[in-house]
């Protein structure tokens, strides 16, 4: 049984229950008014069942119990029961019967004699620690030496962690008169051994003793003077404590332990006593109170990083002092005149330089208002995050000195990536509050309420979020960037640019603006008018941010027409037109003296590709003529690929090289090709987009390219998860295009895949037995199939393409091993079966001609059709014939 190792838990379970029904007992004030509080005690105590105790009985009743439960009440049931007395009787007659049975009797003496042992084992050991502490505490006040073998107490000393802080040795308990004489000798007049003891004991106590005492708020002022005391083993020891504090289940424990560092960590970054550095100084690791600092704010970070998880469980003032005071800290200015002084919110950038905690703080709606409200009541945190973005952005537009080469440092010697840093200097320490302002004004500006803060005001003025982005935009198309890995300024605003268009109404109310898109299009008129070249990370980003816009419609809209253009009405100074025209200029070879990489080129011609992909996209991308663009640098790129060396593998080195040594610019090529080829593919989303596309004579290596990716199930592309069975559908609505699907194998396979499905098992192979039959005429194995059969018959121009002047094979025998792997052959086996050989051909006869039939109904839904089918194979005498062999006799 699962009793044995459940022994062990009862002691801590008593302990906790004990502790937590101690104020009630102290407050009865006799023997029999607590005995009466503590038997209504599930009634008055919210947390009862929460209780490890609790939790413990009930489960060993439902694993005893329940099975006994279950069949006593199925006993009753099929023997009637419930007709004698009605359910008040059936219910009385299995409890009476569950109760006086030898399972229960044996689960109540099991809890008893365990209980009964735990509560032994307790009293004992409550005995021997009380002496101990009488003994060796209350008379001597000594520090016991390193050699004290009395105590069998260990703790982890890693207080930076909150996953270190379940690592907890035994417990001790003390009533409040031992809890006074802590909280006394923890004040910082006490001589500095009887604060360390009173700490090393306070320790050994249960989190929700300490809570519950009646000394706490004496305590935790001990703690917090503890926190900042200049001994190493006090701070260190408190910290530890404040982690362990927070492995409660009690949302109270967390809730004050949180606040009580949060109070804590004000008054360091406040206080006059503290020497905090200077900004323009940096932040030392190595110094013992600067490595003390930000130790107490990662623990803190960690806590506030975890608390999302499970605060939806706790009542909303839980959430709303947690997210409160944490406010509360950043907007904590230092009590000095001078204003460049490390805050809060430097070491806070540090520690979490993402602002991740920000991040999980909105992501759920039970939080998000409630931050949005207080980021609306202390508003100088987002004025701090507008301001530091706004200073660094003028900073270094004024120098035109990037700071890339800090980028490649943190980016190098991160914290925790091999080198541990030991040093940040002033202009790193700017960085980091740079880029956790950005990430926390975009994740702020993501939501309705975030954006409605706007404008914020400060030291140069109001700034509205379009100047905010429009100064953010800067920092990629006026400087020249370099690619320098996660941490670069470019690639910061690009994520958070891309972030604002996750939603299509943060991305209308973000980006969609005449003035950020004039920006953004800065680089790309330069190249295109005056031939000047931009880096090509720059061309990159922006690429990026134009396509994570013209995934939304109003994205589009607004990149074709202008912020306050009319649908359907040209206008020549849109942004698509820019980029149309720069990437068909790209594709000519002799178009730029500085030609763009093909990188860059594939990235502005699938912003393109976004927008023909649509009709209304098409209209105004037709007149730059970019499908014979695109095709002609394809054939190019073809005739490049297949003159190229082909790589061959070297055995010496073991690694694919060409007759040059080196296979990557036929990687290069053979990659840039198939980039041309597949935006090539995607005019045929739309019906004038295909006639665009035939007109190239690429239709074929086209729809071959499509096969290929369909076939291995790859996503159209990175904003578009599905789509071909769209595509399938307009390239098979024309002559040529089914043509070409024949031809690349398409419709073997479908077809193949088909019969497998209604005649095989599903390993392939011939059944040796019929399958139980279908309870519906199409099970789900069959009906995508079907439904790929109808996107490719569902255009007259396919059916006459593949049936015209085709003549049913109408073999005198056919085997079971004999598939069709054409249109013609499949409804010659499942629709038009006049013959006996075919109707044994059939392993699952009825499923077969059923799924036959609903396909010709489907394709007879067109009169062309019809007509063809009537004309060449007399498809309504078949029908008739078959009707009548499958009439009854009577009938």
């Amino acid at each position: 049984m699962a009793s044995d190792p459940m022994e062990d838990d009862l002691l801590p379970s008593i302990r906790q229950l004990i502790a937590s029904v101690t104020p009630i007992i102290r407050a009865s004030g006799s023997l029999p008014a607590a005995e009466e509080m503590l038997m209504r005690l599930e009634e008055t105590d919210e947390n009862f069942h929460r209780y490890e105790l609790v939790k413990y009985i009930r489960t060993r009743i439902e694993d005893a119990l329940a099975p006994l439960i279950e069949e006593e009440i199925e006993k009753q049931v099929n023997e009637g029961g419930s007709k004698s007395g009605g359910n008040e009787a059936l219910v009385r007659t299995i409890t009476d019967h569950v109760i006086n049975d030898q399972a229960c009797i044996d689960l109540m003496q099991t809890l008893k004699h365990n209980t009964k042992d735990a509560v032994e084992r307790l009293v004992q050991v409550f005995d021997e620690e009380h002496s101990s502490v009488r003994d060796g505490y209350y008379q001597d006040k000594v520090v016991s030496g390193p050699d004290d073998k009395r105590r069998s107490f260990s703790f982890s000393d890693d207080s930076s962690s909150l996953d270190s802080s379940f690592n907890q040795g035994s417990y001790m308990f003390m009533n409040q008169e031992q809890f006074s004489n802590l909280a006394e000798n923890l004040e910082p007049s006490q001589p500095l051994e009887t604060r360390q003891e009173a700490l090393r004991r306070l320790l050994q106590i249960p989190p929700s003793d300490v809570l519950a005492c009646e000394q706490w708020g004496e305590l935790r002022q001990g703690l917090l003077h503890a926190l900042s005391d200049t001994d190493e083993f006090l701070a260190e020891k408190s910290l530890n404590f404040h982690a362990r504090m927070f492995s409660s289940n009690s949302h109270h424990i967390m809730r004050e332990v949180f606040t009580s560092l949060v109070e804590h960590l004000k008054v360091v970054c406040t206080s006059n006593k503290t020497k905090l550095p200077l900004l323009r100084d940096g932040i030392d690791y190595t110094n013992p109170t600067h490595h003390r600092i930000i130790k107490k704010f990662r623990l803190m970070n960690e806590f506030q990083v975890e608390v999302p998880i499970y605060w939806i469980r706790y009542p909303e003032r839980f959430l709303e002092e947690i997210t409160e005071s944490s406010i509360q800290l950043l907007v904590a200015q230092p009590a000095s005149s001078q204003p460049d002084h490390i805050c809060p919110i430097h070491y806070m950038s540090i520690v979490d330089p993402r602002a991740t905690w920000f991040k999980k703080w909105l992501h759920g709606n039970y939080s998000r208002s409630v931050v949005i409200t207080l980021c609306e009541r202390y508003r100088p945190v987002v004025e701090d995050a507008v301001g530091c973005c706004m200073d660094y952005i003028s900073a270094k537009r004024a120098t035109q000195d990037p700071t890339n080469r800090l980028a490649d440092q943190l980016a190098k010697q991160h914290l925790g990536q091999g080198i541990k840093r030991t040093r940040y200097t002033g202009p790193e320490v700017e960085f980091f509050h740079f880029m956790h302002s950005v990430c926390l004004l975009c994740r702020l500006m993501m939501y309705a309420g975030g954006s409605d803060l706007f404008p914020i005001q400060t030291s140069n003025g109001d700034v509205s979020l379009h100047e905010l982005l429009v100064s953010l935009v800067h920092l990629i198309t006026e400087c020249q960037t370099f690619d320098q890995g996660i941490n670069s300024p470019s690639v910061l605003v690009t994520e958070t640019l891309k972030m604002s268009c996750t939603t299509e109404a943060s991305c209308s109310r973000c980006l969609c603006k005449d003035s950020i898109i004039t920006e953004l299009l800065k680089p790309v008129l330069n190249w295109l008018h005056n031939d000047v070249p931009s880096s090509e990370v720059t061309m990159l980003h922006v690429a990026d941010i134009f396509s994570a816009m013209a995934s939304w419609e109003s994205g589009r809209q607004v990149l074709l027409y202008g912020e306050k253009g009319e649908k359907f009405k040209i206008n020549r100074l849109a942004a698509i037109h820019a980029i149309s025209n720069f990437a068909k200029k790209a594709l000519d070879s002799s178009e730029f003296s500085t030609q763009p990489s093909p990188a860059v080129t594939g990235a502005f011609l699938f912003v393109c590709r976004q927008f023909y992909s649509t009709s209304e996209g098409l209209l105004v991308l037709q007149p730059y003529g970019l499908h014979h663009y695109v095709a002609n640098a394809w054939r190019v790129a073809s005739r490049d690929a297949a003159q190229s060396d082909t790589p061959t593998p070297n055995m010496e080195v073991n690694k694919i090289t060409t007759d040059e040594g080196d296979g990557e610019p036929y990687e290069d090529t053979l990659a840039w090709e198939q980039t041309l080829i597949d935006n090539l593919l995607n005019f045929a989303s739309t019906p004038k987009g295909l006639l665009l596309l035939q007109q190239t004579g690429a239709i074929n290596e086209a729809v071959a390219y499509m096969y290929t990716r369909y076939a291995k199930k790859l996503q159209v592309s990175k904003t578009e998860k599905f789509g071909y069975g769209t595509m399938v559908t307009q390239v098979a609505a024309t002559a040529p295009g089914i043509v070409a699907l024949q031809s690349t194998g398409f419709v073997k396979t479908l077809i193949n895949g088909l019969w497998t499905i209604l005649e095989c098992g599903p390993d392939d192979r011939p059944l040796l037995r019929p399958a139980p039959p279908p309870m519906q005429p199409n099970d789900r194995a069959s009906s995508k199939f079907f439904t790929s059969l109808m996107n490719l018959l569902s255009a007259f121009p396919a059916v006459y393409e593949v049936l015209a002047e085709k003549e049913l094979e109408n073999k005198e025998s056919y085997t079971f091993r004999e598939v069709p792997d054409t249109i013609i052959g499949l409804l010659d086996r499942l629709v038009m079966v006049n013959t006996r050989s075919k109707v044994h051909s059939l392993f699952n006869e009825e499923q077969s001609q059923v799924f036959g039939l609903r396909l010709l109904s489907v394709m007879t839904c067109c009169l062309d059709t019809l007509l063809l089918l009537e004309c060449q194979y007399k498809i309504w005498d078949m029908l008739l014939q078959g009707q009548e062999h499958n009439k009854t006799t009577d009938g």
